[in-house]
C-alpha cells in the first residue's frame, strides 16, 4: 500500500459504537441499514449476534470486534511502514465522531493530513464522489491530489500542506433564495491551516457553572467557582435540545449553509437543566475539544447525561457547537459521583453580545440510556470539586 485516503471514517470503530458506558444506537442502525438487505443474508451468525449492540448484550464482545477493524490498532504498522495516510471527517459526524479520528491522527508519524469540515458523514464529499459532474468538489479533490503526489509522484504542492486544516462553522457567507427559503453559500467557510493538532489549541478558559443566571429559570456560567446548589431534572424523556434532527440529513444542510436553529425558549426545564453565560464582551474562538465536569446524583441506580454546548443570539435562537453523552452506573441513593467527559472536538467561532449555553439532559435519539423513566437527576457543585466547563480556545 502506497497511500492511503480515508473519507468519513473512523480511527477507533469500538468507539465509534460505544463510548463512555453509552452506545451509539442511531449509528449502528444507519450503518446496517446502508448495506442493504436482510439481516440474515448480509451477515453470519456470529457478527449478527455482535450487531445486537441496540439492546446492550455482548458489549466487551462488540467492543473487541470494533478494535479488530480499527486502524488505531495497527497504527505501529502504519508508523513502521511510513504509509501516507489522509483523513477527511466532520465536526458533526453521527456515525464516526471526530475525537477518535482525532486520537488515531495524532499517533500517526507517517506523512498525514487532517482535513475537518462543517456538516455530518458524507455531506463534504458526497457529491463529487457520487454524482458526474456536479461541479467542483475540494474536499475531493484534495484527496484525489494526496493520491497523486503518493502513488503517482505529481508535483502538485501536497508536500507543503499544512497536516491540519479546520474549516470553522459557521463562517460561510450566505444568500436566502426567494423561492426555496433557504440559505446558498456566496462565499466558503474559513479554513484554518495548523502544523499539528496540537498547535489547533493555544489556550483553555474555565466556566463554571453557578445557581442562577439573569433567567432565573437557568443556572450560570461564570468566572469563578460556586458550591453548594443544585439542579434537577425529571430523567428518561426526549426533549427539544438535541444533537440532529436526523443522521446525516441535518449535518448535510449545515453544509450546505443552513445550520439548524433551537428556540432555546422552548427547552423544557423539567427535563433538563441549562446553564447559560452573560453576553459575552468579546468573541471567543472554540478550537478543540472542550471538557466538562459535573457532580450527579440520581433517584435511579444509573442515569446517562447528554451535554450539548450552544452559541445563543442576541433573539435567543442557538446553534449547536458540539456535544457528547455520558452514562453514570451503579449509583447508591444519595450518592454524588464526580462525572468528567470530552465533548466531541469543534471548530466554532462565537460572536461579541453572543452568549454561551450548557445544557444537559437525559435521552438523545442518537444514543442507548440507562435512565428510569420519572427518575430525578440531580446536578450538584461540591466543595472539593467545583462544577465546571473548559474550553479550549485558539
Amino acid at each position: 500500500m502506497d497511500a492511503v485516503v480515508a473519507l468519513s471514517t473512523w480511527g477507533d470503530l469500538a468507539d465509534s459504537l460505544c463510548l463512555n458506558g453509552t452506545r451509539h444506537l442511531a449509528a449502528v442502525k444507519a450503518l446496517i441499514a446502508f448495506t442493504g438487505g436482510p439481516v440474515e443474508r448480509k451477515f453470519d451468525p456470529a457478527t449478527q449476534q455482535i450487531l445486537k449492540v441496540e439492546n446492550g448484550e455482548n458489549l466487551d464482545e462488540v467492543v473487541a470486534w470494533g478494535k479488530e477493524r480499527s486502524p488505531s490498532s495497527y497504527v505501529d504498522r502504519t508508523n513502521a511502514r511510513g504509509v501516507p495516510t489522509f483523513f477527511s471527517n466532520t465536526w458533526h459526524e453521527t456515525l464516526f465522531p471526530v475525537n477518535q479520528v482525532v486520537e488515531h491522527f495524532e499517533r500517526l508519524t507517517a506523512p498525514k493530513r487532517l482535513n475537518l469540515w462543517i456538516g455530518d458523514h458524507a455531506a463534504p464529499e458526497g457529491a463529487g464522489l457520487t454524482i458526474p459532474f456536479s461541479g467542483p468538489n475540494l474536499p475531493v479533490e484534495e484527496a484525489f491530489a494526496w493520491l497523486d503526489h503518493h502513488v503517482l509522484g505529481a508535483d502538485n504542492g501536497v508536500p507543503g500542506w499544512e497536516p491540519v486544516s479546520s474549516q470553522i462553522m459557521f463562517t460561510y457567507k450566505t444568500r436566502t433564495d426567494p423561492e426555496t427559503g433557504q440559505n446558498v453559500i456566496t462565499e466558503p467557510a474559513v479554513r484554518e491551516p495548523r502544523p499539528s493538532w496540537a498547535d489547533v489549541t493555544t489556550s483553555t478558559e474555565r466556566w463554571y457553572l453557578t445557581a442562577s443566571a439573569t433567567d432565573s429559570r437557568d443556572g450560570g456560567l461564570g468566572t469563578a467557582p460556586e458550591t453548594g446548589w443544585k439542579r434537577e431534572f425529571t430523567a428518561g424523556q426526549l426533549t427539544s435540545a438535541t444533537a440532529v434532527d436526523a443522521v446525516i440529513t441535518t449535518g448535510q444542510a449545515e453544509w450546505k449553509g443552513n445550520p439548524k436553529a433551537y428556540a432555546t425558549g422552548s427547552f423544557d426545564r423539567q427535563h433538563l437543566a441549562v446553564w447559560t453565560s452573560a453576553p459575552l464582551r468579546t468573541a471567543r474562538r472554540i478550537r478543540g475539544v472542550p471538557e466538562l465536569t459535573l457532580t450527579v446524583r440520581s433517584s435511579a441506580p444509573a442515569t446517562t447525561l447528554v451535554a450539548y454546548l450552544f452559541d445563543v443570539g442576541p433573539d435567543d435562537t442557538a446553534r449547536i457547537i458540539t456535544h457528547e453523552p455520558f452514562t453514570v452506573q451503579e449509583l447508591s441513593p444519595g450518592e454524588d459521583r464526580r462525572a468528567t467527559w470530552r465533548l466531541q472536538a469543534a471548530g466554532y467561532d462565537i460572536a461579541a453580545d453572543h452568549r454561551l449555553m450548557l445544557v444537559v439532559n437525559s435521552k438523545d435519539q442518537l444514543y442507548s440510556d440507562a435512565n428510569t423513566d420519572g427518575s430525578t437527576t440531580t446536578i450538584t457543585s461540591t466543595d472539593d470539586t467545583a462544577t465546571r466547563l473548559v474550553l479550549p480556545l485558539g
